[in-house]
């Protein structure tokens, strides 16, 4: 799917999730803390939207983030990982792929994750009962939670209560690599 594509994509599902829920744009935006104009551009396939944006939106409808990419789902899904897209962060430096969307058969949702040398990504809190897990492939991640601050380094992995804020941090000096799982109770 190419980048116009994605955009198209994405902006048919938000109108999708929207009409469902029985919303109009006025009403989103107040509950996602996302523009109604930014909210249209996107519904028309105008805007290419950032991660941070998409989490507002996918946490305000309390739906997956993974809502806005997938597809139906076959019986048997093979990735391809140069076929992946790419999604940025709000300031850059932070890069996700989705892999495997949340839906009716499978409580969590899969990513691939960049980051960036000397670069952070601040996530807003998720709904109480989402979980984190992170395996860290490649590089050194500091991710920050509440009070509490946890150093990754190849190899490792943590799982955390995803309903504080929390930010990832790579301090080295090369790209740091792991895969995240978001899996809802």
């Amino acid at each position: 799917m190419q980048k116009d594509q994605l955009n198209a994509h994405i902006g048919k599902k938000l109108k999708q999730l929207r009409s469902q829920k029985g919303l109009n744009l006025e009403e989103t935006a107040t509950m996602t803390g996302v523009s109604k104009p930014m909210l249209g551009q996107i519904e028309r396939g105008d805007s290419n939207p950032t991660v941070g944006t998409l989490w507002k939106v996918a946490n305000g409808l309390n739906v997956p983030f993974t809502s806005f990419v997938e597809l139906d789902r076959p019986s048997i899904t093979k990735i391809t990982y140069d076929e992946l897209k790419t999604l940025d962060g709000d300031h850059g430096g932070f890069h996700v792929k989705p892999l495997f969307s949340k839906d009716s058969y499978t409580p969590f949702e899969v990513f691939y994750v960049d980051i960036d040398p000397q670069q952070s990504y601040y996530s807003n809190a998720h709904p109480d009962g989402v979980e984190e897990y992170i395996f860290l492939q490649k590089g050194y991640v500091e991710i920050a939670i509440e009070n509490h601050c946890f150093e990754l380094k190849t190899g490792d992995a943590l799982r955390f209560q995803a309903s504080e804020d929390h930010v990832y941090t790579n301090k080295s000096d090369e790209k740091a690599s792991f895969t995240m799982i978001i899996y809802y109770s």
